[in-house]
Formats: C-alpha cells, structure tokens, sequence
C-alpha cells in the first residue's frame, strides 16, 4: 500500500463524521411537524437514513478513489473523479429513488438535481482532503529525512569533536604512578584503583554525547585524587552538595575544565589555587581563582572545542566570564527526559 494511504479505519471515520454533518438538514426536516401527516413524516424519516447511509458510503468511496489518484497526473485524476463520480451518483439514484418516490409532493427533476449537487460537493471535499492530507504526509517526510541528515551530521561532529579531547592527563598520571611506585606501596595502589575508574568511565562514556552530572561528578572526584596526588595541596576543591542530579552536560567536560585551571595558573602551597563546582540555573559552573603564569601553553582549543560540543549539542554556547578574582565557565546543561 502507497505510503499517501489513510489507515481504513480513519478513512471511514472521516466518512461518518462528514456524512452525519451532510444529513443533518434531512434529520432536522423529517423532525419537523409535517402538514402530510404523520405516515409521510416516516417516510421523511427513512429517507433521512437512507441520506445518511448514502452519503458516508459516497465520503468513503470518494476518499479512496483520490487516496489512490493523489500522485497521479492531474489530468488523469481529473478523468477517473468524473467516471466515478458518475457511477457512484448513478448508483446513488438507483437505490435513493424507490423512497423518494413515496415523497409526492418532490418532483423527480428536483431529487436529480439534488442528488448530482450533493455528490458533486462530497467529491469535491474528498479531493481536498485528499491533497492535503498528501501535503502534510510529504512535509513530515521531508522534515524527517531532514532531521535524520542533521542527526547524522551532529553525530559526526560530536564525534569529531570528542575525539580531540586532551589526553595529556593519562600521561601525567603515568608519570605520577611511576614516581609513587618508588615511594609508597599503598598509595600506588589507591592511585591505581582511581587511575582505572577514569579510564573505565571514559571508556563506557565512548558512545554518550551527553551524561548526568552525576555521573560527571562521580569521575570528577576519582580524578580530582589523581590531581591531589599530583599537586598534593596546592589547589583545594569544592563540590557543592545540591547538584541538579535532573542535569545532563556533554562528557568529560569537567576534566577539559579541571585541566584548564592547572594549565593556566600558578599554585603553591602557601597560595593553593581553589576551584568550585555548582549548578545554577541551568549551567554547570566550574571557577577558579585566578593565580596565572606569566606565560601558558594554552591556545584555547579546549574551550572553543568544549563551546561546539555545547552548541551541537544543548543549542546554546559555553558562558565564559572573568573578573579580578575568578575565572568562570558556565556549561548549558539539558534536562533528562
């Protein structure tokens, strides 16, 4: 079947709802007090029926047959809407004339004429709603196919974008383990337990764009120790306890942040550098004290990488804002469905 089909079943409920609406004026007339009589007021009454009857079989009919001409070449539709329209209309006469015989005082040129103008109005609606209903159809698939290449398109760039992440981390902590190798056993071994959760949560998150801030949080602090063992005390944290857990952001963005604050400023341990992390009105804010290096070796990649992913991925950008004290990012977040 065309994909330009109705399903049977609203066909036919657009066949009983236009034909009650058609018969209306019938039903109100055989209802009315009647001068003939009450036998000729039955009559009125089963002629109404008949109407009614009649015209929900024409709606049907006459749907279908421009259902099925709707791709079809104009001229071509207009040739089988007249063919069928005369059948149906001929049809129609046939069966309605036996009762509207018993209605003397109509004559029989009026019930012609108002047979041929009555079908003639009910295919003429069919073949609107007929085009329309193929016009609306052919819309959605075009915004569908259109929507479908975006996704397509955003997931590659999302992709693209991932890829870019900085691993500089993984080896610093190498680095790190291999000096704490010599130093503390146990230590190591913590540093180890927590260098495997980063790798295992960056490994499960390969195929999410977004995650829950959570979850983001819960990798955070796994590698918030990996720094602390690093830079032992010249930085403090903190993580505010009411978080928006309804939150989602793009992954691994905290450690692209997190990165950023150790790259770009100095530390030490009589001046520790302190960072914060909070939600606020639909962003997660991550800022820091500004200490900075006379000079970096930042080229802003992280953040402007970090800025598509938002764009692609939440519809807005990163918020970056800086004054005497702190430098502050401010990452959209979206709600989970």
């Amino acid at each position: 079947m065309k994909q330009t089909l109705l399903s049977k079943r609203y066909v036919l409920l657009y066949a009983l709802i236009a034909g009650f609406l058609m018969s209306l004026t019938p039903f109100s007339l055989a209802f009315l007090p009647n001068r003939h009589g009450p036998s000729h007021q039955d009559v009125q009454l089963l002629d109404a029926f008949m109407l009614l009857f009649l015209n929900i079989a024409l709606f049907y009919s006459s749907l279908w047959v421009n259902l099925l001409l709707v791709e079809k070449p104009k001229s071509r539709k207009i040739l089988f809407n007249v063919l069928a329209y005369i059948g149906f209309t001929l049809l129609a006469i046939i069966i309605h004339k036996p009762i509207w015989s018993m209605l003397e005082h109509l004559s029989i040129g009026f019930f012609i004429r108002d047979e041929l103008g009555r079908n003639l109005i009910i295919f003429s609606i069919s073949a609107i709603v007929a085009n329309a209903f193929h016009s609306f159809q052919q819309n959605q698939l075009m915004k569908n196919k259109i929507l479908e290449i975006q996704r397509q398109s955003l997931a590659g760039q999302i992709e693209s974008l991932k890829q870019q992440i900085n691993p500089h981390f993984f080896f610093n902590s190498l680095n790190t383990l291999s000096g704490l190798a010599q130093e503390d056993t146990q230590k190591t071994l913590e540093f180890i337990e927590k260098l495997s959760q980063v790798f295992r949560y960056v490994l499960e998150i390969q195929e999410k764009n977004v995650v829950s801030v959570d979850e983001e949080m819960n990798f955070a602090r796994a590698y918030i120790y990996l720094l602390k063992v690093r830079f032992e005390e010249k930085f403090t944290i903190d993580i505010h306890p009411d978080l928006d857990d309804n939150a989602m952001v793009p992954s691994l963005c905290t450690q692209l942040l997190l990165e950023n604050c150790f790259k770009h400023n100095s530390m030490s341990n009589s001046h520790p550098l302190k960072i914060e992390i909070k939600t606020d009105n639909g962003y997660l804010v991550i800022c820091n004290s500004i200490m900075q290096m006379s000079q970096t070796s930042g080229n802003g990649i992280g953040l402007k990488n970090l800025d598509e992913r938002s764009k692609l991925l939440t519809g807005k950008p990163i918020e970056i804002t800086t004054d005497n004290e702190c430098f502050t990012v401010k990452v959209p977040t979206i709600q989970k469905l």
